[in-house]
């Protein structure tokens, strides 16, 4: 009897097999991929891994416009250019089926990780789905790994399987329909080719953008008054501010402080209460890459990447969870005794061990799937980890250790002092009792504004009270991590995808500002053109109906096959007023896209494909457009010096590499090489024997250079 374990990526096989095996586990391979063979309980056992997704969505037959519906499972690396590797995985899964009688799919147990097990199975084992067992596991721990190997489900979980193949589908429905349209709209009214993209979750999660860009555009300033009292006592002074926070006419500002002036001022009422701060709950993703963004500038995508491996070395749990709960058999003494072995951690942990009871404090979120992430209380090596993955592993350790701490104690001083009849508040704060502060106020800001002591009826030492003009501002721009948090308070995209979602926005140029996020033109245009024309396209509304027949689908409440054919009927009707609607899209889009005219053609560049949109699809969507001609007009970078034609950007047939070229060529033979990385800018300025000069735009930075090689100030 062989047992066929598949795991997600190899050094996740690798951490199964050397779990479970009685010794040391033997690797062998087939081709390039390594998979581990050992035994158990005299059963004999084989761990192969995939490598992510093994297989994705592809049409059955190449056509071109839309809508196309007609789609199957293909090998990924047939679907997406680049991701020959997988090959060699695929294959290697098919050579080692052949040994098993038994399955086991022990990929992460999520609506992705069931998609990976079931694809793997069915096309690379040609195995059916339904004869393998599951390993269930949120941390890669060799107990929990044991653990899920003697506790295996009887079956995969169907309801995740059936939940992620349907947004597979809908996602590539949606992306690929959508994407065509867009792009033939833009063909249909400049006659130029241009790929522009939208998707079923990144048309709202623009939207609410674009929404927040137009308030901040049409934002009108209204001014105000704050008024001021600066006092003194024991020789420090302290600034008290008038109780009406705003006062919106300059002549009662002007008014109050005349009045105030007069005094006498004194202590009205002091006032002061403690506060109980109780530790923040455990870390669910969202609120993990919301901290990491406030202490280190993280972006969400990264921080979910950094998360991710920390889990795969063992050290932390699968994060990928929406739960703000541990696990209820979760043997807390034993992760803070390892954990006390790291001096950083040590005081903290042995203060923990000495209480009778360890009981944390939980959130309200929960995840069937998987627990809040927490420490395993396995440890990293000296040495093994990187600047980042070492921040993210502190902050989720000291969020652990918060959890089992007393609460921190604040004292909030409050001093009400008249003048005149007319009220200054004097406000301070204090850490009384650090609690679980100790560990964790690395990460959390609170004021300490200590004052002296106040007795009521004591006259205070005015220095100066003025008034302040001030305007109100407009509303903020979203974070990076700001917007996981309304994709989440909206309903819309999932705790895994939300992050690539984003991205997805930056990288085709509707987006941009790391910290503040600003909405390009492109952006606002392509928004603008689908609201006024397809609404539905940006409906947060029905992108948050059909997220949540999906959790309908995974608890078994729903039909698979039923939500794909409504979301696609759906569509149909979207696409059909589309293509009524087509030329007037077009035209709007043309104004931003086609020609320049309203925005950089650097952010037009950037609208490629959706995430769903394979590089295959990309180039079906140009044959589309296009009828089978690719007329993509060439970047003129400045005159030839030998026959005054163009100087345009060419690219190398076999290596792809750029350089700059004479028009007239082959009649004329000048070119220059060029850089291969950074945005090309022509500059109209000229250099060495008429070299063209160009401006190169790269990360954030940019520099002039002369095409000449030669030229002694290459690097302007």
């Amino acid at each position: 009897m062989v047992t066929l374990i598949i795991a997600e990526k190899p050094n996740v096989a690798r951490k199964i097999a050397y779990a479970l095996a009685e010794g040391k586990p033997v690797r062998k391979t087939i081709g390039k991929v390594g998979y581990y063979e050992f035994t158990r309980d005299g059963k004999r056992i084989i761990v192969a891994p995939a490598v992510g997704h093994l297989f994705s969505l592809a049409p059955k037959v190449k056509t071109y416009g839309y809508p196309i519906f007609d789609i199957e499972w293909v090998p990924v690396y047939v679907a997406e250019k680049g991701k020959s590797y997988a090959k060699d995985y695929i294959k290697a899964l098919a050579a080692v089926a052949k040994q098993a009688d038994e399955f086991v799919v022990a990929c992460d147990y999520d609506t992705e990780g069931e998609v990976i097990g079931y694809t793997a199975l069915k096309y690379a084992c040609g195995v059916d789905p339904s004869r393998a067992k599951r390993m269930k596991f949120s941390a890669l721990t060799k107990k929990d790994l044991l653990k899920a190997w003697y506790n295996l489900e009887p079956t995969i979980n169907f309801g995740m399987a059936d939940a992620g193949i349907a947004r597979h589908v809908l996602d590539w429905y949606w992306g690929v329909n959508l994407s065509r349209a867009l792009t033939s709209a833009i063909k249909r009214a400049s006659g130029k080719w241009q790929v522009l993209s939208t998707g079923r979750v990144q048309g709202p999660t623009l939207k609410f953008l674009v929404d927040r860009e137009k308030e901040i555009q049409n934002f009108k300033p209204t001014p105000y008054w704050v008024i001021k009292m600066l006092l003194e006592k024991n020789g420090e002074q302290y600034t008290a501010v008038y109780e009406k926070e705003r006062i919106l006419d300059e002549n009662e500002a002007k008014r109050i402080v005349e009045e105030a002036k007069k005094g006498p001022a004194f202590v009205e009422k002091v006032e002061v209460k403690q506060q109980k701060r109780n530790p923040p709950v455990p870390f669910d993703l969202g609120t993990l890459q919301r901290e990491a963004y406030s202490a280190f500038g993280y972006s969400p995508k990264k921080t979910l990447e950094l998360a991710q491996r920390l889990y795969e070395r063992g050290i932390t749990s699968y994060p990928r969870t929406s739960s703000q709960k541990l696990p209820k058999n979760l043997n807390f003494r034993s992760i803070l005794q390892n954990l006390a072995k790291l001096p950083e951690y040590k005081p903290f942990a042995h203060e923990l061990l000495g209480k009778e009871r360890l009981k944390p404090v939980e959130g309200k979120k929960d995840d069937p799937a998987h627990p809040a992430i927490y420490p395993t209380g396995e440890l990293p090596k000296p040495g093994d980890l990187t600047k980042d993955e070492q921040n993210i592993y502190d902050l989720v350790v000291r969020r652990f250790l918060a959890l089992f701490m007393e609460p921190a104690v604040r004292e909030i001083m409050k001093v009400i002092i008249n003048s005149n009849s007319h009220r200054f508040i004097l406000g301070g704060a204090r850490t009384v009792k650090e609690g679980w502060l100790k560990v964790y106020g690395r990460y959390v800001k609170f004021d300490e504004v200590i004052l002296p002591a106040f007795k009521e009826g004591e006259p205070v030492k005015v220095i100066q009270i003025k008034r302040e003009k001030k305007k109100t501002k407009p509303p903020a721009r979203y974070s990076p991590a700001a917007v996981i948090k309304r994709m989440e308070d909206l309903g819309i995209g999932t705790k895994a995808t939300r992050a690539q979602i984003l991205e997805t926005l930056y990288s085709r140029g509707y987006i941009e500002g790391k910290r503040k996020i600003k909405v390009t033109p492109l952006g606002m245009r392509v928004v603008e053109a689908l609201e006024k024309n397809v609404p539905d396209i940006v409906s947060v509304e029905l992108t948050k109906a059909f997220e949540e027949k999906m959790e309908e689908i995974m608890a078994g409440k729903a039909d698979r096959e039923g939500v794909i054919e409504e979301s696609k009927n759906q569509l149909i009707k979207i696409l059909q007023v589309f293509k009524e609607r087509e030329l007037d899209i077009g035209t709007m889009l043309v104004e931003t896209t086609g020609t320049g005219a309203t925005t950089s053609k650097t952010a037009a560049r950037k609208a490629g494909a959706v995430k769903e949109l394979s590089e295959e699809e990309e180039k079906a969507v140009k044959k589309a457009v296009d009828k089978g001609e690719r007329r993509k007009e060439p970047l003129v970078v400045g005159k030839c010096p030998k026959c005054g034609g163009d100087l345009v950007v060419r690219y190398n047939r076999k290596t792809g590499k750029r350089f700059v070229g004479c028009s007239n060529w082959p009649k004329c033979n000048v070119t220059y090489p060029l850089l291969q990385r950074g945005e090309i800018i022509p500059t109209n300025k000229t250099c060495c024997g008429g070299a063209p000069v160009v401006k190169i735009r790269e990360k954030g930075r940019e520099y002039e250079i002369c095409v000449d090689m030669n030229c002694r100030d290459w690097k302007r």
